[in-house]
């Protein structure tokens, strides 16, 4: 076990250095969309145990209570309000 993370490691240090081999996937997927399809939305944990959400190839990674945050911000808008959007995106951006 420990020469596979050994040889693991070797491998991580030879990316960075652009020899040209492809990159290790470490991210876990939780869910994807269409089993079958490629280019669903997905969502995975990374190897630093944060969120990552797939959607059309454009991905966003935050820790867990950043996810928690966001979706409480957007649920507490009303959009009956006048300026929601705007206030909606004080609220995120934290102005």
């Amino acid at each position: 076990m420990k020469e596979q993370k050994s040889n693991k490691n070797q491998q991580l240090a030879s990316l960075s250095e652009g020899n040209g081999y492809a990159c290790i996937n470490t991210d876990i997927e939780l869910w994807r969309k269409k089993n079958d399809d490629y280019f669903s939305p997905t969502i995975h944990v990374t190897e630093f145990g944060e969120i990552g959400i797939n959607v059309g190839g454009h991905v966003i990674v935050a820790p867990i209570e950043d996810w928690h945050n966001a979706g409480n911000k957007i649920l507490a808008v009303d959009p009956k309000l006048k300026n929601w959007k705007r206030r909606l995106a004080y609220w995120l951006l934290g102005w």
